[in-house]
């Protein structure tokens, strides 16, 4: 049965919900571990937020403990439930309060008993706590730690008498109901307040240590050190010791949740295939599925929460796109490139969000260049870094170095630069190898994807279509042109045979020109640019025109651009010094770019006669510059 989402609950073993993960084996040996385990112990199941804490605990508890020929009675507390709307002492006493609460319950002791035990425990801490939390009030503090301190100060009397008292309880209930202890399953500590979190790990240990229990708690070690660092300060190598030692003196078996080892292939065509987004045709395309896991492992990586929300946000383009009337203004998913492309968007904008907002702007990422990188503002990179990066396969072209500098302007993307270069090389090398072009690719499916982004833009998005913008200038640009260049009007035609996110043609024999558009700071670009090759593995630019005594020509043809243009203000232009170098088996190829923008508020503003004017006279003049650059590479060339 479709359906157009998957549940982020965790997995249920009781009602027979199977393993997708593959993460069997190590719930087998925690199992065997644990019913052979001397008591008392604790167990840490560390993971990061959605890595299946919770649902590893629903298997330990099924095989521990829910058979009616278990070793274990159990018990499971939710602490996100009890810190709700709660300040920090009261959680820590109903937490532990709830503990005694079910360990009772269990034994079948009498509710006097049991409130006669807790009386014994609060009353007396209480007393001792009011003095300890009103100095920690003076002081501007929260008093969140102040109930360990109210032990501490008692001395070991009550703990001990608490303490005796529930060993005996426990160890009566297990020999008459003939089990071997009791595990507690202590669930969502990473989700309560850091330092909340270690003062409760701090009390299970004074209370809990006792013979015949076993306790297994959801934790990532990371809120342990933010916890801490009121008491050590920031974690770092001089302190970083101390951390580990408490985290050591609580858990004495620490288990990482397998995430990296998680069996995702199956995971991603059953949840594609449940949420239609692929077809029964698709699911047996093994190599298609086979990159479906590269995209996600590359991107979102194998947590079982960041692969579920991927799942969903795809269910609901599906969905959106499904309802569309198919007009040529709606962007289909028509082929198994499309759906693999409009994946990798997803997928980047889920975990990458920085990277997917260039790729909205410019979606043809093999052409990333120095326009690109002075529109992001990026830094620049000196020459150290750049030989540095030249001798790495992942960052060797300039696209690639314009990543690089993207992902060293955060610490996240940073770290993950690698991934991010390898996942955006395996998306050129399908894409081309289906001889399309990456930017009509990527710009024909990246719009589908913005229904699902999340990221805050400092001005609105304009809501367009770039294709039909391009089709109307089109349309109403070249009847002028022909018009303003009679001698050669029939040479006036489109390259190719679609427009989807860029309009190539030719203004004349040879003369290619080229528009794209994309949205920039709540208004629309039209971007026109045409390109001159100059020549092959030069090394510095201005150095080679100097070398063939073509530096003052040059130069005085850039000051007669820069003087032209500064006067016609519709238009801004780039620096002719800026190079643009495409890489084609292993040899750099050096080209002079003439870079144009247009910013206007609305995409009917571009089809306007006195925009289409405008448009006309620069391209015309665009070509007579490119004709005398085009002079000086063919001198240089010997052309």
């Amino acid at each position: 049965m479709i359906k157009s989402s998957i549940t982020d609950s965790p997995r249920n073993v009781s009602k027979g919900e199977k393993d997708n993960f593959g993460i069997g084996p190590f719930e087998n040996g925690l199992t065997k571990f644990i019913n052979n385990s001397n008591t008392p112990i604790t167990i840490a199941l560390q993971g990061e937020w959605g890595s299946g804490k919770t649902s590893l605990m629903n298997s330990l508890k099924k095989n521990l403990s829910d058979s009616d020929n278990s070793k274990y009675h159990s018990i499971w507390l939710n602490t996100w439930e009890y810190a709700l709307m709660k300040d920090a002492q009261s959680t820590l006493m109903d937490i532990i309060t709830g503990l005694i609460q079910e360990t009772s319950k269990i034994a079948k002791v009498d509710e006097t008993k049991t409130n006669k035990l807790l009386n014994t425990l609060w009353s007396r801490i209480k007393d001792t706590s009011k003095v300890i939390t009103k100095n920690a009030l003076n002081k501007g503090l929260d008093g969140a730690g102040e109930i360990v301190n109210a032990f501490s100060s008692q001395g070991k009397s009550t703990i001990g008498e608490v303490r005796n008292e529930l060993e005996v309880i426990i160890k009566d209930c297990i020999k008459k109901d003939n089990k071997q202890g009791f595990i507690f399953f202590i669930d969502d500590l990473d989700r309560i307040d850091p330092p909340v979190a270690v003062q409760l790990l701090e009390l299970l240990k004074n209370i809990f240590t006792l013979d015949n229990c076993v306790f297994i708690l959801a934790i990532d070690y990371d809120v342990v050190i933010k916890g801490l660092e009121p008491k050590f300060g920031k974690l770092s190598e001089l302190n970083e010791r101390e951390f580990r030692s408490f985290f050591d003196k609580i858990i004495q078996v620490p288990f990482s949740m397998p995430v990296s080892r998680y069996e995702t292939d199956e995971f991603l065509k059953e949840s594609l295939l449940s949420t239609n987004y692929i077809n029964e045709d698709n699911s047996k395309n093994i190599e298609l599925i086979s990159k479906f896991s590269e995209i996600s492992n590359l991107s979102v990586g194998k947590n079982p929460r960041a692969l579920k929300r991927l799942m969903n946000s795809l269910s609901l383009i599906s969905c959106i796109n499904s309802t569309k009337v198919q007009t040529e203004e709606n962007d289909q998913l028509n082929s198994e490139l499309e759906l693999l492309v409009n994946f990798a968007m997803v997928s980047i904008q889920i975990a990458y969000p920085q990277v997917y907002r260039l790729l909205t702007l410019h979606s043809g990422f093999d052409k990333w260049n120095e326009n690109v990188a002075l529109q992001m503002n990026l830094k620049t990179l000196d020459q150290q870094s750049i030989d540095k990066l030249n001798q790495s396969e992942e960052f060797d072209e300039e696209w690639e170095k314009i990543l690089f500098r993207l992902c060293e302007n955060d610490h996240y993307l940073k770290k993950r630069a690698l991934n991010i270069s390898r996942l955006l090389n395996s998306l050129k090398t399908t894409i081309t190898e289906n001889e399309e072009e990456i930017e009509d690719v990527i710009g024909a499916v990246i719009s589908l994807s913005s229904v699902t982004n999340l990221e805050a833009f400092d001005k609105p998005v304009v809501d367009y279509h770039k294709g039909t913008l391009l089709k109307r200038v089109r349309n109403k640009l070249f009847p002028v042109l022909r018009n303003k260049s009679p001698n050669n009007s029939n040479e006036i035609k489109q390259i190719g045979s679609k427009i989807v996110t860029n309009f190539k043609f030719y203004l004349s024999k040879g003369v290619e020109f080229k528009m794209s558009s994309y949205p920039k700071d709540g208004k629309i670009n039209l971007y026109i640019n045409t390109n001159v090759w100059y020549g092959n593995d030069i090394g510095e630019f201005q150095k080679d025109l100097e070398n063939h005594n073509l530096f003052n020509e040059f130069d005085n043809i850039v000051n007669e651009y820069n003087n032209h243009f500064k006067s016609n203000g519709s238009f801004i232009t780039h620096n002719l010094y800026d190079v643009g170098i495409w890489k084609h088996h292993k040899i750099n190829h050096y080209y002079v770019n003439f870079h144009s923008d247009l910013i206007l508020s609305n995409p009917e503003d571009f089809s306007t006669d006195e925009s289409i004017e405008k448009i006309s006279e620069h391209i015309i003049k665009l070509k007579e510059f490119r004709s005398k650059v085009l002079a000086i590479s063919n001198k240089r060339n010997n052309k």
